[in-house]
Parts: structure tokens; sequence; C-alpha cells
């Protein structure tokens, strides 16, 4: 039993990998099952009892994607006490890292955005939860940053609007690149944007 459940998920993680490639390549609108079914070699009634709907498996390819960059967050994060390298770590991995590995699957992220905000489904809505993820982070970011105010690292600010100024730029960061990839160089960006925001947060004096 435990065997059949774990090639199930094995199984499922293959199909949410096909899904990415599908709707990559076709966007949310025009992606079907069947395509999604045909590109994990599996039968198009297969597909559906791992998930029932479009929309369902939209949703799941989103948190698998997320999970992989939360897995690269974790693991970058626990190797540093210093909330100075955890910003820094934190700006790496967004901005550069995932970036990166995530390649042409970056261009749906605008798909989840979208479907995020006006999918009339509230099962979507609930699997996506963009409200929850942005307050992951924001939560992540503030604790980092109060750390660091705390230990003398950092001066005097307020914590969890300067967490929410650092997602806004960073999601802003991440659209531009996805709308145009030559427009700036990912590494030299995250250099420059972690150097400006070091030098505003931290203690002088």
């Amino acid at each position: 039993m435990a065997a059949r459940t774990v090639n199930k998920e094995i199984k499922k993680q293959e199909i949410l990998q096909a899904a990415l490639e599908v709707f990559s390549r076709c966007g949310f609108a025009k992606t079907k099952m069947i395509d999604v079914a045909n590109t994990a070699g599996i039968g198009k009634g297969t597909i559906y009892e791992y998930f029932r709907s479009k929309e369902e498996i939209f949703a799941e390819a989103f948190l698998f994607m997320m999970k992989k960059s939360d897995v690269l967050l974790e693991e970058a994060l626990s190797k540093t006490d210093d909330p100075v390298e955890k910003l820094s770590v934190i700006i790496q991995i967004w901005l550069v890292q995932f970036l990166e590995e995530a390649g042409d699957f970056m261009g749906i992220m605008m798909d989840f955005w979208a479907e995020g905000i006006r999918a009339k489904n509230k099962k979507i809505l609930d699997i996506l939860n963009l409200k929850g993820l942005y307050e992951q982070y924001r939560q992540l970011i503030n604790d980092i940053l109060q750390e660091g105010v705390r230990s003398g690292a950092f001066g005097r600010i307020n914590t969890l609007n300067t967490a929410s100024a650092i997602i806004a730029a960073l999601d802003g960061l991440m659209l531009q690149w996805i709308l145009d990839p030559d427009l700036f160089d990912l590494k030299q960006v995250a250099e420059d944007f972690t150097e400006g925001l070091l030098n505003g947060i931290k203690k002088t004096g």
C-alpha cells in the first residue's frame, strides 16, 4: 500500500511537470487536458484520476512550482544566522536561481497571478491562495528584518512596511524580466538591488 501511494505521488508530480510545460507553451486558455495527458505519456482517462479539471491542475501546478522555490530558499537560509546574509539569500534565490531554474515556465506566472485574482471557482482560489502566499513571504522577510533590528545590524525601521516594499520590488523586477528577458542581467540587478537595500536599512553611526 505504501509503495502504491509513493508511486501515485510520483506520477502526480510527473503530470504536474508535464502540465507546466504545456501551460508554458500554450497558455492557460488554449491548454486542454488531453494535451497534458499526451505530454505526460498517459491516457486522458488516467489524468482524471488525479485532477478533475484543467483549473485544478493549473492551480496544483502553481503550488508545485512554488514548492520548488521554497525548497531552494529553505536550504539556503539554513546555512546562515546573519540577517544581512539572509536578505541577500532571498533576493538571490528569487531573482536569479529560481528564475533561471524555472526557465520557460516563468512565462506562465502572469497566468497564475491573473487566475489567482479572477478565478470564480472557490476551490481554485483556495488552492492558489495568493493572499496567503504573500502573507507567508511577508512574514518571513519581516522576521528577518526584526532580527536585524534587534541585533543592531539594521536601523530602526518599520519592518512590516519594509518587507512589503521588498516583495513589491522583487515582483516588479520579476515581471519586467518575464516580459523582456534581455532587459537586464539577473545577477547584476540582484547585486545592485541588494546593495541599495542594505545601504538604506543598515544601522549607521
